[in-house]
């Protein structure tokens, strides 16, 4: 019996290799059309059996590959993006096809993955009968190898009406290249208990797509007060990565030690391959042992790349400042600087016991901590109002308020301890790509 289920596993291998030609449609269809109507004779058994034998093999062990249909995926056109739904068309995925239930019938489906050098894909499907699955929190998942474990990334899905089943794609950090096999691991929360599931699976070596493009830049770009350190960039078939930093570990401690510290906000870069703008996928900061620092992500370039740039437009921070500067409640119109940003004091008033200041700055510039030093004592900000907003000609926009401090005196400063504000580069480098 086992001699026979192995030659039966074979003969399934054989059939999966098989691939149909693309005119066979039309081949069969023009020789039902010219064939004339078969005699009646005996029935002949044989073809049939074989048949029922090759569809048995078919459904027995394909049946969870079944979202695969000649190595394209289905059911997830709408999760994709245009980049993703090009390589589906390709095939450039490994199809897996395992699944687990829960206890309460929640069901996961790991379909497929792909892998590249800048990412790992699972495409997986939720499923819950009781039409509740937009309710159920979960199930988290990690993919665990044999040298580490890996984390979602990023994901998007879709629901259906019937809100039975949501198809999900995920992203993970690219597993090892010496990684053979790995687990979905899944936890699902329910109220106050959870439950652990696992999905094992192969990855095939073959599948995995590696990378178009892996260029070092080392570039250090300055604007004002601010730096950034453009280092690599990574494209691969699913998406393009520029990796840079803000301070290596030295700075970072440095301006600890000073009370200068610098915390960014927001990296605004553009990429443009053959003079087009590549869509901004996402990115991340991050402070660890090696410093500040930062990636960025894109589409995928385009396969007849010519030139690439990078477009630095400005540099978001939030930044210690801890200055204190004069200002005469007798005079309006006052000026004042901090990091280089100009800050206008309109109007300085009292009334009931508070004092009013006006400021005008530009719209990114907020002052995340001030204070106002009366007669010697410090005094925390009560509140802000009277916001008001206004374009100029030039197109910058300007944003007045008016901050409340309760308590009034003779002498003041305005202390400036914490700012956040957008620093301007609207520089452009060009990248190598040989």
């Amino acid at each position: 019996m086992k001699d026979i289920e192995k030659i039966l596993i074979e003969n399934k291998n054989d059939i999966n290799k098989i691939q149909v030609p693309e005119e066979l449609e039309s081949r069969l269809y023009k020789a039902l059309e010219s064939s004339s109507s078969p005699k009646v004779k005996k029935r002949n058994w044989k073809p049939i059996v074989a048949a029922a034998c090759i569809l048995f093999l078919l459904i027995g062990y394909n049946f969870n590959a079944l979202a695969y249909y000649g190595k394209k995926l289905l059911g997830y056109d709408q999760v994709m993006n245009g980049t993703l739904r090009q390589l589906n068309e390709l095939g450039k995925g490994q199809p897996i096809g395992k699944s687990y239930t829960f206890k309460n019938g929640l069901s996961v489906i790991l379909d497929g993955i792909m892998v590249d050098e800048n990412q790992f894909l699972a495409f997986y499907t939720v499923k819950d009968p009781k039409g509740n699955v937009d309710h159920i929190l979960g199930p988290r998942m990690i993919i665990k190898g044999f040298f580490k474990e890996y984390y979602p990334k990023s994901g998007q899905g879709e629901m259906n009406d019937e809100k039975t089943e949501i198809n999900w794609i995920h992203s993970f950090e690219k597993p090892s290249a010496f990684e053979k096999t790995l687990r979905l691991e899944l936890v699902l929360f329910d109220k106050n208990s959870s439950e652990k599931g696992e999905i094992s699976f192969k990855v095939d070596p073959s599948k995995a797509m590696g990378h178009t493009l892996k260029q070092s830049i080392n570039k250090t770009i300055k604007a004002g007060d601010t730096k950034i350190h453009l280092e690599s960039i990574v494209a691969s078939p699913t998406k393009t990565v520029l990796y840079g930093s803000i301070q290596n570990i030295i700075e970072l401690g440095k301006e600890q030690i000073l009370g200068e510290r610098l915390r960014p906000k927001n990296i605004d870069i553009k990429l443009i391959a053959n003079d087009q703008e590549i869509d901004h996928q996402g990115g991340g900061i991050s402070t660890d042992m090696k410093g500040i620092r930062f990636h960025s992500e894109y589409d995928a370039l385009p396969e007849d790349l010519e030139s690439i740039k990078l477009n630095i437009v400005s540099f978001s921070v939030d930044r210690d400042v801890n200055k204190k500067v004069d200002i005469d409640k007798e005079s309006n119109n006052q000026e004042i600087q901090a990091l280089g940003q100009n800050i206008q004091i309109n109007e300085i008033s009292q009334s009931e016991g508070n004092t009013y200041v006006t400021i005008t700055t530009r719209d990114d510039i907020i002052l995340t901590k001030v204070g106002l030093i009366v007669d010697g004592e410090r005094v925390a900000l009560e509140e802000t109002i009277n916001s008001d907003i206004e374009k100029l000609k030039d197109g910058s926009i300007m944003h007045t308020r008016t901050l409340r401090f309760p308590q009034i005196g003779d002498n003041y400063k305005l202390s400036v301890e914490k700012m956040t504000y957008t620093e301007p580069y609207n520089k452009t480098i060009d990248i190598p790509i040989d």
